[in-house]
Parts: C-alpha cells; structure tokens; sequence
C-alpha cells in the first residue's frame, strides 16, 4: 500500500484509525463530511467504495485534522475540493491536499513556520526536535496498515448487514464495489 497516497482501497483504511484516534463517532463524521450514516458505513466496511468527491473530504479531514475541518464552511469545502482538481485513477497525493488547502486560504497554519513548529512538537513528544518529529510523522502512516486490519474488523462490528443495505447507493459519496 503506497502510505503517501489515498486511494479508493486504503481511504477506509485511514479514515478508520483516523476516527479510532480521535474517538470520533461514524456519526459525527457522516455529518461532517455531508454523507449519510448507511453511506459511512458501507464505505468503512468495504462493501462500497469512495467516489472521488469522498476521498478529497476525507483528505481535507485528516490533513487540516478534526477541529479546523469542523470550522469549514461548505462552501470553504467545496472550495478546496475544487482547487484539488480531478482525482486520476481514484489516487490522491498528501502533497496536492496541502498545496490546495493552503491556496485556498480557508485554514491557516501551513505556513513554513507552522509545518516547522508542529514536526518539533511532534518530536518533542518523544524527546527529540524537529528531525525526531519527521521520524514521527513518517512511522504514522505505517501504523494505519497495521491497525487498519482489526478498525475494519471493529466497524464491520458495529454496522449490521441490514444497516448497510438500509439505503441505496448515493453516487456522490459511494460507488457499487466491482473488485
């Protein structure tokens, strides 16, 4: 799994241990992201996959993170989701998330400074500086393929078979899985 990408098979991937991580509820996160419950749901539990429109709201998500993504307005939303462009092939890079994010002028805070400052917090946590806080941020995204495997176990858990079919497929959100 190429961890500097999302993709329509590791988005669920990373939105799962994201909401593990920030004990954020489906729910809340259907909410945030303008989807339904049912549609959340079939996505984390693989039996649907994300169209392009969610991986880029689930890109602006874990790359701003909860409490300014929160702060966005739909418009501010759209806004960023249309400065990233066509996703290709269903693939997205970090790196274009950034950059939209940031021309979009909708969140402050990717500035060299603040990217400088939060790595060194980052590496602060574990005793170190700036370098540490790369070292860090770069063992995250192995985790998620770690802990990936038993968040889905969990969610399909939590979603019963019939709450998955509660609904039809919203072509905005979610695809039928043609693997």
């Amino acid at each position: 799994m190429n961890t500097k990408k999302l993709t329509r098979n590791n988005t669920r991937l990373f939105l799962a241990v994201f909401m593990e991580k920030q004990k954020i509820d489906a729910p809340t996160i259907a909410r945030l992201v303008g989807c339904s419950f049912p549609t959340l749901g079939r996505i984390l539990a693989g039996k649907t996959r994300p169209t392009d429109e969610f991986i880029k709201q689930v890109g602006i998500l874990l790359a701003i993170g909860l409490k300014k993504y929160q702060k966005l307005t739909k418009s501010e939303k759209e806004k960023i989701s249309e400065k990233m462009g066509a996703v290709g092939g269903g693939v997205l890079g970090f790196g274009s998330i950034s950059a939209a994010v940031s021309a979009s002028g909708a969140v402050a805070g990717l500035s060299a400074a603040g990217i400088t400052s939060g790595l060194a917090a980052i590496g602060a946590i574990v005793g170190g500086g700036m370098a540490a806080g790369v070292a860090v941020a770069a063992a995250i995204p192995l985790a998620v393929g770690a802990a990936g495997y038993a968040v889905i176990k969990g969610v399909k858990y939590f979603f019963s078979e019939s709450e998955l079919k509660n609904e039809k497929i919203n072509p905005r959100w979610e695809q039928e899985d043609k693997r």
